[in-house]
């Protein structure tokens, strides 16, 4: 039609014509390519062999999600999850010495601040620390409780004394305040352990502080974690989980109620996951909801989770793609009191956060 028309037109004009219709033409099609990148970026990104699928994060951006036996931003990296290695059948509290490197997914988390007070009729700089587990997921990110990172305006005690935590010049932010340690076994020997730094902390935005609802946050590092004996990554719980299975959980907490100190070496504990109603009478005072949390711990009382142990995983050993591998279904979340009968404890379910952590564990 276009060389029909030309023939009726001057070779100028039949030219500008042409251009015209180019210019439209690529136009058109650009506009396309943008809405169509804008609405479904997935269909113009290419995921590792290993991702299982692409999510379309609107606008422009496209999440790959690593098979479930890998974890990895997707596109670049899927790595191997859930494995460890020599794994003795212990038993926190009521829990044994772990094997070196036998939890190679376990990070220790310590939150350090100073601060210049008045105290009985002198200024002095006083330097609490709070302890709290985590766990690897990926290169770049670690699992832990919400409850666990204390921010601007949150409050502790101090020789019977309040204080409100505020950045200052000893910590200008929370991240700074954050001593991070992964392949740790001994907390004594710190040549034997990696300390990663953080740089950015994503609490949950729905967090309740009062009832311990969204307990759970992640820890953004500044580089990449190669994986190696001392470190692996968890993978992560996809499915609801079954009452009366066994779950282990980690951490340097007390071995000792109310001893305050924690344990020098990393410690694991097997539990059961109970039916929701087997904590109804677990501090009567705050509200359960059993769609975000767990009930897991040991009703004769003899093991448990105790203060340090907050943020860590609980783990479960699924067969996953005909190979052992071990998930993080659970992050301690509170209890009414270290190794109760009848009381077991409260966890994260990590299920009904597949997609947040998804969303937010990309890098």
């Amino acid at each position: 039609m276009l060389s029909i028309f030309c023939k009726q037109v001057s070779k100028s004009k039949c030219l500008i014509i042409v251009i015209i219709v180019v210019f439209l033409v690529m136009l058109i099609t650009g506009i396309t390519l943008l809405v169509l990148t804008c609405i479904k970026p997935c269909w113009l990104t290419r995921c590792h062999p290993k991702a299982s699928r692409c999510i379309n994060r609107w606008p422009f951006k496209a999440q790959c999600i690593c098979s479930e036996d890998t974890t990895g931003n997707g596109r670049t990296v899927c790595d191997e999850c859930g494995v460890k290695y020599d794994f003795p059948n212990a038993r926190i509290i009521g829990g044994e010495n772990v094997t070196v490197n036998n939890w190679p997914f376990s990070a220790l988390i310590r939150q350090h601040y100073q601060k210049l007070v008045f105290i009985n009729g002198e200024f002095r700089v006083i330097s609490p620390t709070w302890m709290c587990g985590g766990t690897l997921i990926n290169r770049r990110t670690i699992l832990t409780a919400s409850h666990c990172l204390k921010m601007a305006g949150d409050t502790f005690e101090y020789e019977s004394f309040e204080y409100a935590i505020l950045w200052n010049e000893f910590y200008p932010n929370i991240e700074s305040s954050l001593e991070v340690s992964v392949g740790v076994y001994d907390r004594r020997k710190q040549t034997r352990q990696q300390h990663v730094k953080v740089v950015q902390v994503i609490r949950h935005p729905l967090f309740d502080e009062k009832n311990l609802h969204n307990d759970i946050a992640l820890l953004k590092l500044a580089d990449d974690l190669r994986p190696s004996r001392t470190i692996q990554f968890a993978c992560l719980a996809n499915s609801y989980l079954d009452v009366n299975l066994t779950g282990i959980a980690v951490g340097f907490g007390d071995t000792i109620p109310g001893a305050n100190q924690g344990s020098i070496f990393l410690q694991q504990v097997n539990l059961t996951i109970y039916p929701n109603e087997y904590c109804s009478n677990v501090a009567t005072s705050i509200v359960k909801n059993w769609t975000m949390q767990l009930c897991c711990g040991d009703l004769q009382g003899e093991r448990d989770v105790c203060h340090g142990d907050s943020g860590g995983g609980l783990f479960i050993q699924r067969n996953i793609s005909s190979d052992n591998r071990y998930t993080v279904d659970g992050i301690v979340s509170y209890g009414e009191e270290c190794a109760t009968p009848m009381k077991p404890s409260i966890y994260t379910r990590i299920s009904n956060y597949i997609d947040w952590i998804g969303e937010n564990s990309d890098f």
